[in-house]
């Protein structure tokens, strides 16, 4: 018998999370940049900015800032949550080597030996190819990225993502989610064994919709499920009760998010007759024009994190993942504010010992026909923790002790 979706979460080790949304995009980062630059994939996540995430110096000597073994080592975090995500990109030599112009096995490999998980993102990219009704190039794209991970699953995955808040994107339409989970359903029986096939979390925006934050969004996504035949050699039904998981981002006060996961979203389900999938949070935390200021900031996490354990929502409650890894310069208003750290000067973790330019190289598309590593660098610098970075260490890391303890 196949496992539910919750025992398929257990089995993948996703069901205790203690994540962190993870976007370390460099201080010099910017959302709109040329095609043909190093930030145009906004995919952090893959040999090309190693430095950012491991601790190892790379060719040009410039060290690691280790950021994976950071949160491991400090906030106790076990799950990685990723955003934008590239198709790997290999191309032959002339004695037809194959080169790895961009993979995101050492990202994998890493996150294995710290005992993390990680999201496989089919991010939205996809989403907006299948707005503009690029499908074949979507399809291709979603399989590409699947291949990378293999029918028997990278042991660092623990779940598929599709999309982030699919109906705040393009044209907001639950059918592309639902066509992502047809590619994937297509995909997954070369392997028929069913502890190879990975849960698949869908995530939407804390918004209202339908009476109630987030679920309404993903009640859409369910009825069109609904509207299908089969997904793949599944029925609807089953691919829904065995595979899928409901993750969404609140921003609330922790009394708020208590009475969402044990009274509000188990009453939703009930009345219309849906299984209830496992939850999760992908972004849980607030801004600083929210809560008034960085002390308060801290204070909500510490009592947001205390209100979202795994195992409460009667059972169906993952986890949740802090929201986010760093302030972001790129940003304008509150949105700045979001993360745990900001780029400053810091002596708590040590790397990196200097802030440096790391040297490195990205595939570039040559309209003969292949691709090619093209040179570039990008700044590697310290972050300082916030006080809301206490906040996470002291519920997870050092649960039941205090931070001089631990020290």
């Amino acid at each position: 018998m196949a496992m539910t979706a919750l025992e398929r979460c257990k089995y993948f080790g996703v069901a205790n999370i203690q994540g962190m949304a993870y976007h370390p995009g460099p201080s010099n980062y910017s959302k709109s940049v040329a095609p043909g630059t190093l930030y145009e994939r906004s995919d952090f996540y893959n040999n090309i900015f190693t430095q950012l995430w491991s601790t190892l110096p790379n060719e040009t000597g410039v060290q690691g800032r280790g950021d994976l073994l950071r949160f491991k080592q400090q906030l106790g975090v076990n799950f990685i949550h990723c955003y934008d995500w590239s198709e790997p990109v290999t191309q032959k030599d002339e004695h037809g080597n194959e080169i790895k112009l961009l993979e995101h096995d050492t990202f994998f490999k890493l996150c294995s030996e710290l005992g993390m998980k990680v999201t496989l993102p089919i991010s939205n990219y996809v989403m907006e190819l299948l707005s503009k009704g690029e499908d074949i190039s979507a399809a291709d794209m979603v399989l590409n990225i699947l291949n990378e991970v293999g029918h028997y699953p990278n042991p660092a995955v623990g779940m598929i993502k599709v999309f982030n808040e699919y109906e705040l994107c393009y044209d907001r339409s639950p059918k592309h989610v639902v066509e992502v989970l047809e590619y994937i359903a297509g995909w997954d029986p070369h392997n028929p064994n069913d502890e190879c096939h990975l849960p698949i979390m869908v995530c939407t925006s804390f918004g209202m919709k339908d009476g109630i934050e987030g679920a309404g969004y993903m009640r859409d996504v369910y009825d069109e499920m609904m509207r299908r035949k089969n997904l793949g050699p599944w029925t609807p039904q089953d691919f829904w009760r065995e595979r899928m998981v409901f993750a969404t981002n609140p921003q609330n006060l922790a009394a708020d998010i208590k009475n969402y996961l044990e009274e509000r979203l188990p009453a939703y389900w009930a009345k219309h007759n849906i299984p209830a999938p496992p939850v999760m949070f992908t972004e849980l935390g607030s801004n600083m024009t929210q809560t008034g200021g960085e002390a308060n900031q801290a204070k909500w996490m510490s009592e947001q994190i205390a209100a979202s354990k795994p195992g409460s929502s009667g059972g169906n409650m993952l986890g949740a993942c802090v929201f986010l890894n760093e302030e972001r310069p790129w940003e304008d208003g509150p949105e700045r504010t979001y993360g745990v750290m900001r780029f400053n000067p810091d002596t708590s973790w040590g790397r990196p010992a200097t802030n440096s330019m790391a040297n490195t190289k990205f595939p570039v598309w040559d309209n003969n026909g292949w691709w090619w590593g093209k040179s570039a660098s990008y700044p590697v610098e310290q972050q300082a923790p916030k006080l809301n970075y206490a906040s996470v260490a002291k519920a997870w890391a050092y649960a039941g002790k205090t931070l001089q303890d631990a020290e």
